[in-house]
C-alpha cells in the first residue's frame, strides 16, 4: 500500500527532470521507503553516489550523468533492490552491488572510469544483470575497466542475461575474484580491450581467477576482441574448474581462447 509518503516520492522524482532542483533526485532516491518506485525522467547531473535503499526500485528512462570519477555512481549493498531503464555515465563504478537479491535490468553503463556493472565483496550474492549494454568505459590504466566484472570473493546464484560488453579497456566481462558460480545465457563481447586511448587484456569472457568456480555460459558470443595484450574470446585464466560452455561461439579474436577443463557442448570456438 502506497503512502502519501511514497507517491510525494514518486512525484518528486517525476518532476525532477524539468520542475525540481536536480540534487533532489538524489535525496529521493536515497529517502525512499522499501516497496517504493522511484520513476525518473530526463538525465540528472549528481555529485558523489547514489546509495539505492533495500526493497526500492529506481526506474526510467533516464540518464544519470555522475560528476565524480572517484565515486562510485549507483551502489546497491542492501537486498532486493531494482534499477531499470537508466543510462549510467561518469562514475567511477557505473553500478557496484554488494548486496543480495538486486536486479539491474536494460541499463547501458558508458563513459565511466572503471568497470561499467560491477558485483564484488562476499554479501554480493543471487543478483541477476539482464538486458544490459556496458561499453566505452576506461580507467587510467585501461587494465581494469570491464563492460561487466564479478570480483573481490564474490557470493553464488549471480546471473547475467542477454547482456553486451564492447569497446572497454580491460574485458567484457571479468570474474577475476569470483568465489561462486556465476551463469551467463546471450551475452555478448566484442572489441574489447581499447577505449579512450588506454589498453588492458581485451578478453571477450575471461572466467576466472584465484578461485577455482564451475561458472556456467549458455549461448554466449566473443567475436573481434583485437586489442590488449591477451585479446582471447573466452579465457580460463588459470580457473581449473570444469567451466561449462554450451552453444558458444568464438571467432576472428587477436588469440586462440584458453579453455584449460572447460566442457564444451555445441560450441565453435577459436583454438
Amino acid at each position: 500500500m502506497l503512502t502519501k509518503k511514497h507517491i510525494g516520492l514518486a512525484i518528486t522524482a517525476i518532476l525532477a527532470g524539468s520542475l525540481v532542483a536536480r540534487a533532489d533526485i538524489k535525496s529521493t532516491i536515497q529517502g525512499a521507503a522499501s516497496g517504493t518506485t522511484v520513476n525518473c525522467s530526463g538525465s540528472y547531473s549528481v555529485s558523489g553516489s547514489i546509495a539505492v535503499p533495500s526493497g526500492v526500485t529506481v526506474a526510467g528512462p533516464a540518464t544519470f550523468n555522475f560528476t565524480s570519477s572517484s565515486s562510485d555512481g549507483f551502489t546497491m549493498s542492501g537486498s532486493s533492490a531494482k534499477l531499470q531503464s537508466l543510462t549510467i555515465t561518469g562514475a567511477k563504478h557505473g553500478v557496484d552491488v554488494k548486496g543480495s537479491g538486486c536486479s539491474i535490468t536494460s541499463c547501458t553503463a558508458t563513459g565511466n572510469h572503471d568497470s561499467g556493472i560491477e558485483l564484488d565483496n562476499s554479501g554480493s550474492k543471487n543478483n541477476t544483470v539482464s538486458g544490459c549494454t556496458s561499453y566505452n568505459n576506461a580507467d587510467s590504466s585501461g587494465g581494469n575497466a570491464d563492460g561487466f566484472a564479478v570480483k573481490n570473493g564474490t557470493g553464488s546464484g549471480n546471473k547475467f542475461s542477454n547482456c553486451t560488453g564492447y569497446q572497454n579497456s580491460d574485458d567484457g566481462y571479468d570474474f577475476y575474484g569470483a568465489n561462486g558460480t556465476i551463469t551467463l545465457s546471450g551475452c555478448q563481447a566484442y572489441s574489447n580491450g581499447s577505449a579512450n586511448g588506454k589498453t588492458g587484456n581485451g578478453d571477450g569472457f575471461k572466467m576466472g581467477g584465484t578461485y577455482n568456480q564451475a561458472h556456467t555460459y549458455t549461448s554466449c558470443t566473443a567475436h573481434n576482441n583485437t586489442a590488449g595484450s591477451t585479446k582471447r574470446g573466452f579465457d580460463t585464466n588459470h580457473n581449473t574448474a570444469a567451466i561449462h560452455l554450451n552453444s558458444c561461439h568464438s571467432y576472428s579474436n587477436g588469440s586462440k581462447d584458453v579453455l584449460g577443463n572447460c566442457v564444451l557442448s555445441n560450441c565453435t570456438m577459436q583454438n
